[in-house]
């Protein structure tokens, strides 16, 4: 896809730049990261981390106007055990309605029908990615709307899940709100998203070591607005009126077809998830898996 390189964040003196942070408001920020000419910008004031890249807030163009008609091996299989981990911790033994906001071409609500128990329902923004999941996937239960703007009634959920969506909404607040209230009492919402604890450390590395010249994205910070801490995250569903915020941990997407490379991913997932443990969740070195209730 095409985006037109533009700066959201403008200068004006030197270490000071126009836009708030999205956390707590505050206009003085300083670069720790550039790709493509794009600045990745710290709050001063509470560390938030987000792009300076001027992206459309309502994008639907991600999947393009059409879909290849391919194995999606990243988005289906790649994915398989970390969506296995969920169905088994959140559904196995229960029935009720599920929403994936941000459903993509919906390998995730497929899978569901392992689980006839529960009903799946899908939003997705991109026209394209919803036609793929109609026609290819044969699931019917999706509408293509800014979740937003969806018709669902209020508290008709059991479980809202948002996969490596969250980092793609310039102003979140909205959706969340709605998440919200399209819980029922009790209802959970459930978060994928990356850890800039982690990754900001890991691209730099990255940068330093595979001389690219500034052709690679390490952050995607054209496609990623935001990029959340474990506090960050917090701070922005407490005040969008989610409790009981906890992480959890899922395998992670295993992209190598190789034996080796699945080995060595799923090594470094139970070193993530001892050092967590024995840390008292101190130190979180996986991606977050937020889960809010």
């Amino acid at each position: 896809m095409t985006i037109s390189n533009q700066s959201i964040a403008t200068e004006t003196e030197p270490g000071q730049l126009t836009r708030s942070c999205l956390i707590c408001d505050g206009q003085r920020h300083r670069p720790v990261f550039s790709e493509f000419g794009v600045e990745i910008l710290r709050c001063g004031s509470c560390g938030h981390v987000f792009s300076s890249f001027a992206g459309d807030a309502h994008y639907d163009g991600f999947w393009g106007e059409n879909v290849p008609d391919s194995d999606h091996f990243y988005w289906s299989q790649a994915r398989t055990r970390m969506h296995q981990d969920f169905f088994k911790r959140f559904l196995a033994g229960r029935s009720g309605r599920l929403l994936d906001m941000g459903c993509g071409l919906g390998f995730f609500l497929k899978a569901m029908g392992a689980y006839p128990s529960w009903q799946p329902y899908g939003c997705e923004i991109s026209p394209s990615a919803v036609r793929y999941i109609r026609e290819k996937l044969c699931l019917n239960n999706v509408i293509c709307s800014r979740l937003q703007d969806c018709d669902f009634p209020q508290g008709s959920f059991d479980i809202v899940t948002m996969w490596d969506v969250l980092d793609h909404l310039l102003s979140p607040d909205p959706a969340l709100r709605r998440c919200r209230a399209l819980l029922k009492d009790g209802g959970m919402l459930f978060i994928r998203t990356p850890n800039i604890s982690v990754q900001l450390p890991r691209a730099r590395l990255k940068k330093l070591t595979q001389n690219t010249h500034g052709e690679h994205s390490y952050l995607r910070a054209q496609e990623h607005f935001h990029h959340y801490s474990r506090s960050s995250i917090r701070t922005l569903l407490e005040r969008n009126g989610f409790s009981h915020i906890e992480l959890t941990h899922l395998h992670p997407i295993v992209s190598s077809r190789s034996v080796v490379g699945r080995a060595i991913k799923n090594a470094c997932y139970e070193a993530v998830r001892a050092t967590a443990i024995l840390s008292r969740g101190r130190l979180n070195l996986d991606n977050l898996f937020v889960v809010a209730r």
